[in-house]
């Protein structure tokens, strides 16, 4: 172990003494151990009524910025489950059966330019009427899953470790106290644990194990997460065609590449509730849609937003971490430089495939960036040579999927209970 890793340990373990010798003060606790009730204190949950359109759905996920909503209904005071832009997807694939096929069929007309399209375009998005209800869990990828206020979120870690992306804490049977999501328990975990400044300031706040603080400075090639086994689509292909990948291979996002393998952008799943915006950007392709979806966040939120980040393989996993936190991204590309290694499994344009990220952004100097709105903390965004650049060819992906795998993997024992019961409502 590395001496800043050994001083780390000890200071650890001066903190936890000092605090267990004051009366009333506990050690201070790992941050597996936090109960679920406290990342989502204060939240303000947005629902959907389960009777509301699949546009009004939409708008509400845009207008929030989320990826997916509980449905109630007021009449049994119940949810009746989550709408999920993979349930839009595989709505519209279901309508769309032809677009499944190896090859792309010519592109329906646009319309009047109205933005309603052809009848086949009002069909494969959802006419007016239609209730979100009736789509709820379609894709079967993120039901409704509930714990209870009090359950440790080392056990919600352990599904969100296995693919899923958030729970609903339960006040009662009938009310929501707050949505935990992935991005949320990392967010936690970088803020309190993942930095030297954050341990340093650890009074009874949560802590980091040592062979977690090892995991972090490995770096994403020790961890096995350059691989080239990505989904990726040609910045060309339709997007009837990308969401049929997206759902096939069960991802989140596509990393839009050229002939070269080399980074150009990203579709995600965030992208499609715009599809319900303006219908006539299913006929268009993938960077199309890429590029409208930008131009509309541009117009909501007065500001560019970036599309797409990377990393270099020997960055380390708190750097890369550290990215996915300052930007807000749920996942950052791994990209080397084209010649170095082929990419072996590149899935997409034939059959083939690769992941989720934005507008790409390369990094040449080291940049400080705000954690969150609610933290003074600032994280170093950059070392040049971690950052990926414009001419790599993309080899792999961190996910916050791969971040909780990695943390529940390494996690101190005893290690939280797999068999724990959570209820799905889906």
């Amino acid at each position: 172990m590395s001496t800043s890793n050994t001083t780390s340990n000890s200071s650890n373990q001066h903190r936890q003494q000092q605090t267990s010798d004051h009366p009333g003060l506990g050690a201070p606790r790992h941050w597996l151990t936090v109960p679920a009730h406290e990342l989502v204190e204060n939240q303000h949950v947005v629902q959907v009524d389960s009777e509301a359109t699949i546009e009004e759905a939409c708008d509400a996920l845009i207008q929030h910025n989320i990826q997916s909503v509980p449905l109630y209904d007021a009449r049994s005071q119940t949810y009746v489950g989550m709408f999920d832009l993979h349930d839009l997807a595989a709505y519209i694939l279901a309508k769309r059966p032809a677009a499944t096929g190896a090859s792309p069929s010519p592109s329906p007309s646009v319309g009047n330019g109205n933005g309603n399209g052809s009848p086949l375009m009002r069909r494969a998005v959802g006419a007016r009427g239609e209730m979100v209800s009736r789509v709820a869990d379609m894709s079967h990828v993120n039901p409704f899953y509930s714990v209870l206020p009090e359950t440790k979120v080392a056990q919600v870690a352990q599904v969100f470790a296995k693919g899923a992306h958030r729970v609903a804490v339960m006040e009662d049977e009938r009310r929501i106290r707050g949505i935990l999501s992935q991005t949320r328990v990392v967010r936690y975990f970088f803020e309190h644990c993942s930095t030297e400044q954050a341990q340093e300031e650890q009074e009874g706040g949560a802590v980091v194990s040592g062979s977690e603080d090892a995991l972090l400075d490995r770096t994403l090639e020790q961890l096995g997460l350059v691989t080239g086994d990505v989904v990726v689509a040609q910045p060309h292909m339709p997007v009837i065609q990308a969401l049929s990948l997206l759902e096939q291979w069960h991802v989140s996002s596509l990393a839009l590449v050229d002939a070269e393998q080399r980074l150009v952008g990203n579709l995600s799943v965030g992208d499609i509730k715009y599809l319900a915006k303006d219908r006539r950007l299913l006929n268009g392709s993938c960077m199309d849609l890429v590029q409208a979806v930008r131009f509309m966040q541009g117009v909501e939120e007065g500001r560019d937003r970036a599309a797409v980040f990377s990393v270099r393989p020997e960055a380390t996993l708190r750097y890369a971490l550290s990215k996915l936190v300052a930007t807000g991204a749920h996942r950052v590309w791994i990209t080397r430089p084209r010649g170095n290694a082929p990419m072996e499994k590149a899935r997409g344009q034939a059959g083939d495939f690769m992941e989720e990220g934005g507008q790409m952004q390369a990094v040449g100097s080291c940049r400080r960036a705000s954690v969150s709105s609610a933290s003074a903390k600032t994280v170093a965004i950059a070392p040049p040579h971690y950052a990926g650049a414009f001419d790599d060819a993309v080899c792999g992906v961190v996910s916050l999927t791969d971040v909780m795998r990695l943390l529940t993997e390494n996690a101190p024992s005893p290690q939280p209970n797999p068999e724990y019961n959570y209820a799905s409502m889906d």
